[in-house]
């Protein structure tokens, strides 16, 4: 089916806040839409909806049934604005990287992110989105590391908050005071609390000052009519229009002169400017009037202009992969990972998030599940993606040579080291080293790698000479570091040191919903490989599959599909290719769990039961019979005899 993916923006004329989405409007805007894959994004004075649907699907729907939830009011005049087509796929990624603001200062990839782990939460993102928004994650990080896209302020609060980490430093303990209101100030003030600032003093008259911001910002309401003093310590002063509170450079002398040697950092947004040439003896006094503030504005929207077209260029291209995914029979991969569960996804898009940078990551899970694909996707996505990704298991190696292997050794260092080598971490320099299997790493070797995370050095074996290399670290266990550590068995420094992200990989019997796709996939991969017609899996085959309880995970199945297309007749899997063990737990499944069922079938009893059903199939026609089992016509007899099968069917 083709992709209908379409964005519906509304500017509503009423400031009034949206209604919740609840999990009771969620199903109902999927059931009256007939879509389970979309995202609400609501803001002040209006909302974005995206979903995606067939294309004839396209009707006054949406509006209707917002309306009738109350995420538009009722009675409200909107605008509305509909893209189609590669552009809405283009606009949710300028959401996710940054590149459009959100309204009144909060930023529509902060909301993009909160609905996603909503919509995620409640069961209705589907492929698209998903997609989408991983897309969307992992160019942000890209563009926040590689551009200088992010170091400009371009919104009044935004250029509020980095003058005053420039002037003041750290804003922890930081006091502000606002002076009369302004429907902007909601973000003013949550800009400031995200750099920093802790509290808050509100001036102004009783009409002016929102009772609710005391408890929300921990805040002091000073309800006066008319501007004396300000609180003790206020570092912080933005002043905006007030009927009752009139800011002057007197008043700015008189707090100056209050608290000799604090520095003040006064923001005029009010009508009438401050004089700022009477304020100028104090050096501790920095003063920005409203002017002021769109200079600084224009002159970084400039400055970040050549920022922005590349970032454009690298959604142009992300549009074109998304098609292009949408369009292959990898629609549910993720950089070679398949998988469709919740609990992938979130696997997937924390891979999105941190892949860009050079964090070490943890990834833990039983054996089997997956995880140096997991690393793999991790350098694949990163910025070391073109340099070397060197892979090591820490636990099939001897104790005697793991060093050796990792950081090299020198001539003459050790019997048989008779020219200098370098290690696994040489090698890797400016990529990635997957430590496998970590856990078996040696407490000698666990000091020499804990140094090489800190400081980025090491030495050969048998040199005095210091390396260095610029390498990322990715390990992976099936052990609980954690409960080895009080053992005594790995260092306490080098497990908080590895552990700064985890990733846990779920059991295959945990994403059962991932097991048929795995199945497909691996049909494929074989069939190819092994140049066999098998196209599929019958159903009973499949059944005994999704009822295995799959003790070797992932890598198990793919042994499971490889032997099944190597042993099917014609293009489909039956369960009689399938091994004996998973076999026998569909036919349990089939019997009642197993409560009531027969011995599991050895592997005789299957190749006769077999034997005999393709028999039948063929109404016991032994050429026929022979040419479908792949095996001689004599050795069929034979094998009949064997079972003590009357060898004259008549």
């Amino acid at each position: 089916m083709p992709i209908g993916l379409y964005h519906y923006k509304f500017s509503v004329t009423e400031t009034a806040p949206p209604a919740e989405l609840t999990p009771e409007k969620r199903r109902g805007i999927s059931r009256a839409l007939g879509v389970k894959d979309w995202l609400y994004l609501p803001y002040s004075g209006g909302c974005r909806f995206f979903l995606t649907l067939p294309l004839d699907h396209l009707d006054g729907k949406v509006i209707k049934v917002l309306r009738h939830t109350g995420l538009i009011p009722p009675e409200a005049a909107i605008e509305k604005e509909i893209l189609v087509g590669r552009e809405p796929v283009r606009h949710l990624l300028e959401i996710a990287t940054g590149l459009l603001n959100g309204n009144n200062g909060k930023k529509l990839l902060t909301l993009l992110h909160e609905a996603y782990l909503q919509a995620a939460e409640h069961g209705h993102i589907g492929l698209n989105l998903q997609r989408l928004v991983q897309q969307g994650i992992w160019l942000h990080e890209k563009a926040r590391q590689e551009t200088a896209f992010f170091q400009y302020a371009v919104t009044p609060e935004a250029v509020f908050a980095e003058l005053a980490g420039k002037i003041l430093g750290s804003l922890n303990h930081t006091t502000v005071a606002v002076v009369g209101s302004h429907p902007a100030l909601p973000q003013v003030v949550d800009e400031l609390c995200q750099a920093g600032c802790e509290k808050f003093a509100f001036l102004g008259s009783e009409q002016e000052l929102m009772p609710e911001w005391a408890s929300a910002y921990n805040s002091a309401l000073h309800v006066s009519a008319g501007l004396t003093t300000l609180p003790a310590g206020c570092n912080i002063v933005i002043v905006y229009p007030s009927r009752t509170h009139r800011v002057s450079g007197e008043w700015i002398r008189q707090i100056m002169e209050g608290e000799k040697g604090l520095t003040r950092l006064v923001f005029d947004c009010a009508e009438s400017p401050l004089d700022f040439k009477k304020l100028k003896r104090y050096d501790n006094l920095y003063l920005y009037t409203h002017k002021d503030i769109e200079n600084a504005i224009r002159f970084n929207k400039t400055e970040r202009q050549e920022s922005e077209r590349e970032i454009e260029r690298w959604i142009d291209a992300e549009v074109d992969t998304f098609f292009r995914w949408h369009q292959s029979e990898e629609r549910y991969q993720f950089a070679g990972i398949i998988g469709n569960t919740p609990q992938m996804q979130r696997i997937f898009e924390m891979i999105s998030r941190i892949a860009r940078t050079d964090i070490t990551v943890l990834i833990d899970g039983e054996s089997g599940t997956g995880k140096e694909l997991v690393a793999r996707a991790i350098h694949d996505l990163s910025a070391r993606a073109h340099r070397p990704f060197k892979v090591v298991n820490c636990g099939a190696i001897p104790d005697n040579l793991l060093e050796s292997e990792l950081f090299g050794h020198v001539r003459g260092a050790f019997t048989g080291a008779v020219a200098q080598k370098a290690g696994l971490f040489e090698s890797a320099d400016s990529g990635t080293i997957f430590l496998d299997e970590i856990g078996e790493l040696p407490q000698h070797l666990q000091v020499k790698l804990l140094r090489v995370l800190q400081e980025g050095e090491f030495k050969r074996v048998g040199s005095t000479e210091t390396t260095r290399v610029d390498v990322r670290v990715l390990a992976a266990t099936n052990k609980n570091l954690e409960d080895m550590v009080p053992e005594g068995t790995f260092r306490s420094d080098l497990y908080y040191r590895l552990n700064v992200i985890q990733l846990t990989v779920p059991p295959l019997r945990e994403r059962q919903e991932d097991i048929p796709l795995l199945v497909k996939h691996f049909i494929r991969k074989y069939a190819q490989k092994l140049k066999k017609d098998v196209i599929g899996i019958a159903a009973d085959a499949q059944e005994a599959i999704l009822a295995y309880a799959w003790p070797g995970n992932i890598r198990e199945l793919e042994n499971a599909i490889e032997r099944s297309v190597a042993l099917a007749f014609g293009n489909m899997i039956s369960c009689y290719d399938l091994p004996p063990a998973i076999y026998n737990s569909g036919q349990k499944a089939i019997s009642g769990n197993g409560a009531a069922s027969e011995a599991p079938l050895t592997l005789k009893e299957l190749e006769k039961k077999h034997i005999l059903e393709t028999l039948e199939a063929c109404d016991w026609n032994y050429e026929l019979a022979s040419k479908q089992l792949a095996i001689g016509r004599t050795t069929l007899w034979r094998k009949l005899k064997e079972y003590q099968v009357i060898d004259d069917p008549e």
